[in-house]
This record gives structure tokens, sequence and C-alpha cells, in this order.
């Protein structure tokens, strides 16, 4: 996995269109926010949360939430430790 290979999203008002990745390696979680895909306006997105395997499995969680809270959460989160991350193999 390289850590450095990720959209930018920060400062940026909207999440790419295939999603953005948030590794936390001590919690052993990912977490990918994506649009939702049967929002005709991107308006809002998915939060799912997977287990650290080698193989992507389904999500342990998942949430809908508006698009600027997604955005949000994106920068909270990696001010507290989490990395931008390339998406896992499923």
């Amino acid at each position: 996995m390289m850590f450095n290979d990720h959209p930018d999203v920060a400062g940026c008002e909207k999440l790419p269109q295939a999603g953005a990745w948030l590794v936390n390696s001590q919690e052993g979680l990912f977490i990918q926010i994506k649009p939702e895909a049967s929002a005709e306006q991107l308006q809002f997105v998915v939060l799912s949360t997977f287990r650290w395997s080698p193989v992507l499995g389904q999500p342990v969680r998942q949430q809908r939430m508006l698009h600027q809270l997604g955005v949000e959460l994106w920068t909270d989160l990696q001010n507290i430790g989490w990395m931008p991350c390339s998406p896992p193999q499923r």
C-alpha cells in the first residue's frame, strides 16, 4: 500500500467520485468516504469502515452523511493521525 498515492481532498469542496480512503494502523481500520451513488446531486456521502485485513471484505459499518460533513470528517481524522491511502485490494 502506498500511503502517499491518494487524491488530495484537503482544501477541496467535494470528494473524488471514486471516494477517498484513510487508514489508522493503530486502530486496524480503513475508512472510505465516497459520494452517494444514488444521489443526483453531490449532497450526501457514505462513510464505510473496514477492518484491516489482507483482502478487503464487507464494511463493518456504513453511515450516510451530508457531503460537507464528510469533507470536514476527512480533515478532522487526518488531524488526529489517520493517514490518506490508496484503496486496499478487494
